[in-house]
């Protein structure tokens, strides 16, 4: 390799200054030229430690794999599908294959695996050409490649990087005076513990986590980039709770997936070893460590659905931004105590919205956060980290909180032409959402099938795909089960409505709209859907819709703006933590026909199947949904279950006696909706007589006493009787 003495000083560098450098290689000869810094780096580092991520079914990848692995004395070859389970764990050298695919998620989390003095090498023949994802946002045979052009001039800008294109090796060294090793000075009040930690964040995090064994509602907030020890320091923390206090605890560990706990399960053992205490493993089949038990104490992961109705002093929720906030809020209503722990200025969350969210949790809880700055994993400005953060907009923020005087269309050319616009618009997407991939600014950047609608000033932003003109062919396709990538209104309307000619209609989805957080709650949202559905009436479209992740607030903002819901998943999407629901708003006859019928339909399935489909959703969500669907006549309710329900609210019979009569009325309410329940009483009726929820669990879903839910049942049940009845 040409220049290597200056690769090789690059690599020394990054060695003697725990930091990472980034090797990104392009070119026909790839093979050769990762070989060639394979072998530089090994002979600094003899005993390095490496991962190779791929795809192991792409035809050629496992001869890679071979090729380039083959003077590794250890090596871990990671499917990038499966690369979540690595999170935590940490290698020398990192070989990101990207001939196939160059997913921005994929690419951050491997890189994020790679430890200080370690080289990240991601290599491909052609960076332009398709890859995998990238075909997902191909519509007409058209994509963009802004995302990858930017990508690459990141890489000509940054430093600690080094390319190789073809035989051409550029070197852009970084220095180990512009970094410092983390370290810890102190050592707290759990010494054995402190050993463990590497920052003093981390004793910090170990020193103040009692705070959740004192009286009354109590919540410790642990938020840190990526690379902090956050879970470690959590789990380090547990460890010390349970072998210094004399009482028996038990600890609940849930997390969107194992995982993303993984850490603090490990660490707990990690902290129960150097206390020296004597503990019992429960693992599954698969070695996974699900439970440590310490005499009568114990601590366990379990998934978010069993976690809610667990016993235990208190629970500890990681990654808490990635698991949706309806479903935290379901467990802060059953849980007195906790410890939220989540990535800020990352892709499994955003800084300010989650931030947003817990200051209002402080209306119910005594909250102390800690916040970790310190690197564990690399040394403090790590040129790595510099580089992802630059290059995915990870850190991106909105920096004007002016409402917009004017609303307009901007392209994903003009948005990447100006990196300071692009990234206040990013910036506007990532701070509203809780949810946010580097893969939403690959979306931005290179579909072409969307539409950008922004006010300005630039504090209020819509990102709009075009949807449906479906042919016949992919219509009799997706209602025979097939997919169509792009097309997700009229995919779900004709494969689970099987109404085929919908797919014929045209319309924008609005994909996400977002309001610098300043200015949320003043207009600014429904005055951008307004100017949005006037463009699409100006350019002929049947409808405008949007899909989004079922939550109360932002159905009201849809329903104020004159949107119809017309479908409801029945199956929850396990990586968002909620279920999807559609909202429609016609903008032709033939559209108002469907969602007409649509609507309808939605309302008869949630009146029959709550009990099954929708038995976890929000009661009051589904009761805002019927009252939100049209009216339809019912038959008149016998006399006889008009009796009882006046012998169930006079006290003379128990509710379970009245339980059809009740059913019966209620489902004439909702159907007819002659008039809405105001406060939890729809809610309540909705979760114990539609749902089927014992008092208890209905009283977790609208945060009530088993007592209170019943009497929001007695109070809306009077009402409807009276206004049915007289």
């Amino acid at each position: 390799m040409k220049s290597s003495d200056e690769v090789r000083s690059a690599l020394e560098k990054g060695l003697k200054g725990f930091f990472r450098n980034l090797v990104f290689i392009e070119g026909n000869q790839f093979q050769r030229a990762v070989a060639d810094v394979v072998k530089l780096y090994l002979d600094l580092n003899p005993r390095a430690e490496a991962a190779y991520y791929f795809h192991p079914w792409a035809p050629g990848s496992k001869g890679r794999l071979r090729n380039l692995t083959s003077v590794m004395n250890s090596v871990i070859d990671i499917d990038y599908s499966s690369s979540e389970r690595f999170l935590g764990q940490s290698f020398d050298l990192v070989l990101i294959d990207a001939l196939d695919d160059f997913r921005p998620s994929y690419i951050m989390r491997a890189a994020e695996t790679a430890r200080g003095g370690g080289v990240v090498i991601i290599f491909t023949d052609n960076l332009q050409t398709m890859k995998l994802y990238k075909s997902t946002l191909v519509r007409e045979g058209r994509v963009g490649d802004l995302f990858e052009r930017r990508f690459i001039e990141k890489l000509k800008v940054h430093r600690g990087i080094i390319i190789v294109k073809d035989d051409q090796v550029t070197v852009r060294s970084y220095s180990p005076s512009e970094t410092s090793r983390p370290r810890r000075t102190r050592m707290g009040k759990h010494p054995k513990i402190s050993e463990k930690c590497l920052t003093d964040d981390q004793v910090k995090v170990v020193d103040e986590a009692d705070l959740v064994l004192e009286e009354g509602r109590k919540l410790l907030a642990v938020t840190a980039s990526r690379g902090r020890g956050k879970s470690a320091s959590v789990g380090l923390a547990l460890s010390a709770l349970i072998g210094e206090t004399k009482y028996p605890i038990s600890v609940v560990v849930t997390s969107p997936s194992y995982w993303s706990g993984r850490e603090v399960m490990r660490f707990s053992e990690v902290g129960l070893r150097a206390l020296g205490r004597r503990y019992k493993k429960v693992e599954s089949k698969e070695g996974k460590l699900m439970a440590l038990e310490v005499g009568e104490s114990r601590i366990r992961w379990l998934p978010p659905d069993l976690s809610r109705d667990a016993d235990g002093d208190f629970i500890v929720v990681d990654e808490a931004a990635a698991l949706g906030i309806e479903t935290l809020d379901y467990l802060l209503r059953k849980w007195k105590k906790g410890i939220l722990v989540t990535t800020v200025h990352g892709y499994e969350g955003s800084s300010k919205a989650f931030l947003k969210y817990l200051s209002s949790l402080e209306e119910r809880f005594d909250v102390q956060r800690i916040r970790l700055d310190q690197p564990v994993r690399y040394s403090k400005g790590d040129p790595l980290e510099s580089f992802l953060y630059d290059v995915m907009l990870l850190d991106a923020e909105p920096d004007i909180n002016e409402p917009p005087r004017s609303y307009g269309e901007v392209t994903p050319n003009e948005l990447f032409e100006d990196e300071k616009r692009l990234r206040r618009i990013y910036g506007i997407l990532v701070s509203a959402h809780y949810r946010n991939t580097p893969d939403d600014l690959m979306m931005l950047g290179d579909a072409s099938f969307q539409r950008i609608f922004i006010g300005q000033p630039e504090t209020a932003v819509a990102q709009v795909v075009e949807e449906g003109g479906l042919d016949e062919t992919r219509l009799e396709g997706i209602s025979e089960g097939g997919e169509n990538l792009g097309h997700l209104i009229p995919h779900r309307v004709v494969k689970f409505w099987r109404l085929k000619d919908f797919g014929k209609l045209k319309g924008w989805r609005v994909m996400r709209i977002a309001v610098a957080p300043e200015l949320q709650g003043k207009g600014v949202g429904t005055k951008l859907i307004s100017y949005v559905a006037r463009r699409a009436v100006e350019e002929g479209m049947d409808w405008v819709g949007s899909s989004f992740l079922s939550d109360i607030r932002v159905l009201r903002f849809w329903l104020k703006n004159g949107f119809i819901p017309i479908h409801l998943a029945t199956k929850k999407n396990e990586s968002l933590g909620g279920y999807s629901l559609i909202v429609l708003r016609p903008i032709t006859p033939e559209a108002s026909k469907y969602s007409f019928l649509l609507s309808s339909y939605l309302k008869d399935k949630i009146l029959r199947t709550a009990h099954q489909v929708y038995f976890n959703v929000n009661p009051e969500l589904l009761a805002e949904i019927l009252y939100n669907t049209p009216s339809t006549p019912t038959d008149e309710i016998p006399q006889v279950y008009l009796d009882k329900v006046r012998a169930y609210l006079s006290g003379n019979i128990p509710y379970n006696s009245a339980a059809e009569a009740v059913h019966a009325l209620a489902e004439r309410h909702f159907r007819e909706a002659k008039f809405r329940l105001e406060g939890p009483e729809a809610g309540a009726i909705i979760a114990r007589t539609f749902q089927g929820k014992s008092w208890y669990h209905a009283g977790l879903s609208l945060g009530k006493t088993s007592k209170g839910v019943e009497e929001a049942l007695r109070e809306g049940m009077k009402k409807i009787l009276s206004g049915y009845i007289g």
